[in-house]
Parts: structure tokens; sequence; C-alpha cells
């Protein structure tokens, strides 16, 4: 009977601490979701009155593009102690909020937590069809076809053209196992008139699609790829005493002859590993189309393995 009454108020205990965790994940998650949007709605209304890319615009992107910085590390901080917050965690109003951080974030947390929110929309936690909008954003970011047909690219002003696709003849496929619209459907609100292809014929013009040319790269890379940077980095050992992994955000200027400046850690680790980034960055060199002094901002892992 002890022993019963015992696992009574264990329970009992432990669902109250959830419960008290859970209100201020629910807070966390809220006050992430809007910080989301702070000032990306903004920017929305000022490109459609000034263009997008003018002045205005640019000065309201560059803020949230630091708190898309600082939204990534709360959020991972949430993954890391209590997997991802979907449903079961946060509520359906709210399971989408991780997943859009992450996917306003670099190529580098779309692809390290892509496996992660494809598990958590197996197992209910998240809207399925939030998944194809990753996966092909993340095949454009590297030059590669889609998968699902998501992706527009506005070639002039209001006007759009088609990703290419792979596997073009089941792409409907794809999207009705995934809870999509057939392509066709998508497309009208985009203004592309497209016709279902088959396996062996495709009725579009090949003007409806987007070919990706140099101009599309990236401007400024390092050269050699991320590979040639991260390969230089030197684990600390405190780091790794201490078991310490992630990442360490830092922002630099990138010259028009494609050496390094103004080296800035905006989201460190610690354990030396703050150092060590700003350290191998100083010695990188990079291609810049540009020609001229350009911000960026990069995520350097720690410890870094090539996969």
């Amino acid at each position: 009977m002890k022993s019963l009454k015992a696992l009574i108020i264990l329970t009992f205990a432990s669902s109250t601490l959830f419960a008290q965790t859970n209100k201020k994940l629910l807070r966390d998650i809220a006050a992430i979701g809007k910080a989301d949007q702070q000032y990306r709605v903004a920017a929305i209304a000022e490109a459609k009155k000034h263009g997008t890319g003018s002045a205005e615009d640019k000065a309201l992107m560059a803020k949230q593009s630091a708190a898309d910085v600082a939204n990534l590390a709360k959020i991972e901080r949430i993954i890391t102690d209590y997997g991802y917050p979907g449903k079961t965690l946060v509520g359906l109003n709210l399971s989408d909020v991780a997943f859009n951080v992450i996917q306003h974030n670099d190529l580098e947390a779309q692809k390290k937590y892509l496996p992660v929110i494809i598990e958590a929309a197996d197992k209910g936690e998240l809207s399925p069809s939030l998944i194809p909008l990753m996966v092909d954003r993340v095949r454009i970011a590297q030059n590669q076809p889609q998968v699902y047909g998501t992706q527009v690219h506005e070639s002039k002003k209001g006007i759009f053209q088609l990703f290419p696709i792979g596997d073009e003849a089941f792409v409907n496929d794809r999207r009705k196992k995934a809870g999509l619209p057939p392509l066709q459907s998508y497309l009208k609100k985009w203004g592309i008139d497209y016709k279902p292809v088959s396996s062996t014929a495709n009725p579009n013009p090949p003007g409806l699609y987007y070919k990706v040319t140099e101009e599309d790269l990236p401007a400024i890379e390092p050269i050699g790829g991320n590979e040639a940077i991260f390969s230089k980095l030197v684990y600390p050992e405190q780091a790794k005493a201490a078991n310490v992994n992630g990442f360490v955000t830092v922002q630099l200027t990138v010259s028009g002859s494609g050496s390094t400046k103004d080296i800035t850690v905006i989201k460190g680790l610690g354990y030396g590993c703050d150092e060590e980034a700003v350290r191998v960055l100083k010695e990188a060199k990079f291609t810049n189309k540009a020609g001229e002094d350009s911000e960026i901002r990069m995520r350097v892992p720690f410890p870094y393995s090539k996969k």
C-alpha cells in the first residue's frame, strides 16, 4: 500500500513538473514564433512599396537575419532538451515554429535538422505537408532538381518559372503522398499554366522552367568549399574534455579580393571554439564575384567531421 501511495505521489509530482516545464516551453516557443516574423512581415510590406532589395527592405531583413540566428540557437537548445517541439509538447498552433525558424536559416542548419523534422512528421508531431518545402529548398540550394515542385523563381516582376523537378512524371504521386494538391493546381496561384508530365512526353514549353545560371550561384563562397576551411579546425582540448559540440556563428566581411576582415562571433560555444573559428576564418580565402566588400555569416561546426 505504501509503495502504491509513493508511486501515486511520484507520478503526480512528475506530472506537475512537466506541466510547469511545458508552460515555460509554450511561452518560449510563442516568443520565438513572434520573433521569427518580427521584421519579416514589415520587410514584405516595404518590398511591395519600394521593391525587393530596396534600402528599406534590406535594412529590415538585416535585423531579421540577426533575429534568425538568435532564434535558431534557442530552437537548438529546445531540440537538445526535449526533441522536436511538436503537437504533443506545444500544441498544433505552435508545432510549426521550429520548422519555420530552421527553414529561415542557412543550408547547414536545414541539412542538419531535416532528419529531425521528417521524424517529427512521421510521428504526427508536425504536418507532413511542410516537409516538401524544406526538402526542395535544400536540393535547390545545392543546385539539384527538386522533388515536390514547391519552389518557383520570379524571373521578372510578377512572372514566375518552375525550378526543374527530378522524375517529374511521378511528382503528383509524391505530392499526394505528402498531402499536397496536384502540381497543376498549386502552380495556378503563381500564374503558371502547368500540364502533367508523362514518362514519355512533356507538354510544357521549355520557358515554363527556370534554368539555374552562373549568376544564381553564390556570389561569395570559400575557395575549395567549406571543407577547405573546416578541415583546418583544431578541436580545442578543453572543448573535447567538456564534450562541447555545436556551431560558432560568425559574421565577417569578405573583401573584393576574397580575403577576410572584421570577424565577429555572434553566437559562441566557448571552451576555445570561438577563438579557433576566428583563427581559421582569418586565413580563409573566398571567391567574390561582387568585387566589393560584402558581409556574410558562417556557422563553424565543432567538432568537424567530413561526411
